[in-house]
């Protein structure tokens, strides 16, 4: 089914009427109570959801800010009908720092059930956690290779997380950058890089490291649970994969300084950074949990 421009940019649109409607059946609003109600919701715009749509000229960016749960069904559900998702070039998703057991989890299930056909989208980005956020963004388990299989011709790719190992066998041929945001796991993604072969026009990674040293004391049982270990980094500097990149940037590896210059050695015209911006911890925590905060303390 086709659907001309005009009118997927008409059904985006309409679409914040329904996200409306959607939070004050969230929050069970009556009808008599409901211009109180949205008085005191405006008070927050911030966590009223909303979409932002723009025409750049013959394609769509599309901009959801919001809850993952009141108005998200709905967003996906537009976003899988026939005809909208081919007129997409960008997609960003963001949401304010709220969530449930510290985890800001977006689920696509019902967007991966409807196969849109995103091959014109060119940047898919999820916004990352901050590191003074209570709630962690990420995406459920095991999704992103799946939805990212629909989205062929992407050059930009910003995640809450790396993706699972099943992103590398997918052919992405035009992805120039891609920045990951950090959570517990790494799931091996500097090491799985490194064998890349279907890749052919990255040039910018900017890969966060495992939180994990940052938020416990107690060391991690697997190696996707705990932060790259040296080799990796050492076997992606050698690979192909730097080779072509113009640049990378490392956040909260947990190197040293000789390991960090033996690698900038190996790749010397590769624009190589380094950046720590460990997850915050609380300070009436500070020696009487398990997490570590010395790390905040670079002064003394």
């Amino acid at each position: 089914m086709s659907l001309s421009l005009d009118a997927a940019l008409a059904a985006l649109r309409n679409l914040q009427a329904t996200l409306n409607e959607a939070a004050a059946e969230g929050q069970e609003v009556e009808e008599g109570d409901h211009a109180d109600w949205l008085a005191q919701r405006l008070l927050e715009p911030d966590h009223c959801s909303r979409l932002s749509v723009a025409d750049l000229g013959g394609a769509l960016a599309v901009e959801y800010r919001g809850s993952e749960y009141e108005g998200w069904s709905e967003f996906l559900d537009l976003l899988g009908r026939p005809g909208i998702a081919p007129h997409l070039v960008q997609l960003r998703i963001s949401g304010p720092d709220e969530g449930a057991n510290g985890l800001k989890e977006w689920d696509f299930a019902p967007l991966i059930a409807a196969r849109p056909d995103f091959s014109g989208l060119r940047a898919f980005q999820v916004a990352i956690s901050d590191p003074g956020d209570h709630n962690q963004a990420c995406i459920a388990d095991d999704q992103l290779p799946t939805l990212i299989a629909r989205m062929p011709a992407l050059r930009t790719l910003e995640l809450p997380q790396a993706p699972e190992p099943d992103f590398f066998a997918l052919d992405l041929p035009q992805l120039k950058r891609i920045r990951t945001g950090g959570d517990w796991r790494t799931r091996g993604f500097i090491g799985h890089l490194a064998e890349a072969t279907r890749l052919p026009a990255l040039g910018f990674i900017d890969f966060t490291d495992s939180s994990a040293p940052f938020l416990s004391l107690t060391p991690a049982e697997t190696p996707e649970w705990d932060s790259t270990p040296f080799a990796e980094y050492e076997r992606l500097f050698r690979s192909p994969v730097l080779e072509r990149a113009w640049g990378i940037r490392l956040r909260n590896a947990r190197l040293t300084e000789a390991e960090y210059r033996a690698l900038s050695a190996i790749r010397p015209k590769c624009q190589f950074s380094v950046v720590i911006e460990p997850p915050h911890v609380y300070v009436s925590h500070w020696g009487t949990t398990d997490f570590p905060y010395s790390h905040l303390l670079p002064f003394g």
